[in-house]
């Protein structure tokens, strides 16, 4: 027989009574118990690259604990896809990624025999659709300055070009990724007048991985341009999502005038230090409440 019970509980042990359950949803408690171990449990910390093409062949390293040296022990699935593993340590195994067809959300399965499924905690390898690739749409060249997008459920697009045309609308249900280029002085444009995340994902860095380059994303539009129901116009709308915004950590970010900027000024005064770096802009906020009248 088997089961699962769902356990919201820090500590590293866990013991719960049996229950078997019968016809007419009876159930019948055993007098024995079953303790879970954390020190037995594989556990997935991390995982190295995070994304890689559709095309498959990508060579990814899961880091963790309890793991095992025994390679044929493996079954990894990503995505329904079988990833063959090529090495494995007591704190890691690496895979090579099959091609990926089709939409698929998102899904990551590590079971090692004898020690049993490895706890995830959330993390996954995304199989990503690059912008620049032409396969992204259908053999065809990448969309052009007015057009609308639409990004679908199992799909992971990837924006690995440099800017992109002023687009319309951005419909997501899949995935929007941005992730940062190894130099940190790198500029990336993305430019559209409504990005729609419907049931979807946007990443522009994590907590765990921050963007550590340099992206400017652009609404366009003004008073008079039509409005999404709800969320208005020139705008990121998220509706039951998942967006995440995250670059290098930085404190504090902010503060308050210490004087009065008269019109033309070249100099203000701050009540506090801030954490800014010389180059980068500054924006002064309305001191009215009226969000229109921006200084």
């Amino acid at each position: 027989m088997s089961g699962v019970e769902t356990i919201d509980d820090s500590s590293a042990t866990y013991t719960c009574a049996i229950a078997i359950e019968r016809d007419n949803d009876n159930f019948a408690n055993l007098t024995e118990t079953v303790t879970y171990s954390g020190t037995l449990t594989p556990l997935l910390t991390a995982v190295n690259p995070r994304y890689g093409t559709v095309t498959g062949g990508t060579s990814v390293t899961f880091t963790g604990t309890n793991f095992v040296t025994d390679t044929t022990k493996y079954t990894i699935i990503i995505d329904g896809r079988t990833c063959p593993v090529t090495a494995a340590t007591t704190t890691s195994v690496t895979c090579t990624t099959d091609h990926r067809p089709g939409l698929i959300s998102p899904s990551l399965y590590i079971y090692i025999d004898g020690m049993g499924l490895v706890s995830n905690q959330e993390l996954l390898f995304r199989y990503v659709s690059m912008w620049s690739d032409d396969t992204t749409w259908g053999g065809e060249f990448a969309p052009m300055e007015g057009e609308s997008i639409y990004v679908p459920e199992g799909l992971n697009l990837y924006i690995d070009v440099d800017s992109t045309p002023e687009l319309n609308l951005v419909m997501v249900e899949g995935s929007l990724i941005f992730a940062p280029d190894a130099d940190p002085n790198h500029e990336q444009y993305f430019d559209a007048n409504y990005i729609f995340l419907n049931n979807a994902y946007m990443e522009v860095g994590t907590e765990e991985f921050p963007y550590t380059s340099k992206l400017t994303i652009t609404m366009h539009g003004n008073i008079s341009s039509p409005y999404l129901p709800i969320f208005g116009n020139k705008c990121i709308a998220v509706k039951h999502s998942n967006l995440e915004m995250h670059g290098i950590p930085r404190t504090p970010t902010w503060t308050v005038l210490n004087d009065t900027v008269e019109p033309g000024a070249t100099q203000i005064t701050l009540n506090s230090a801030v954490d800014w770096v010389a180059g980068e802009e500054i924006a002064i906020a309305a001191t009215s409440f009226n969000g229109r009248e921006g200084e």
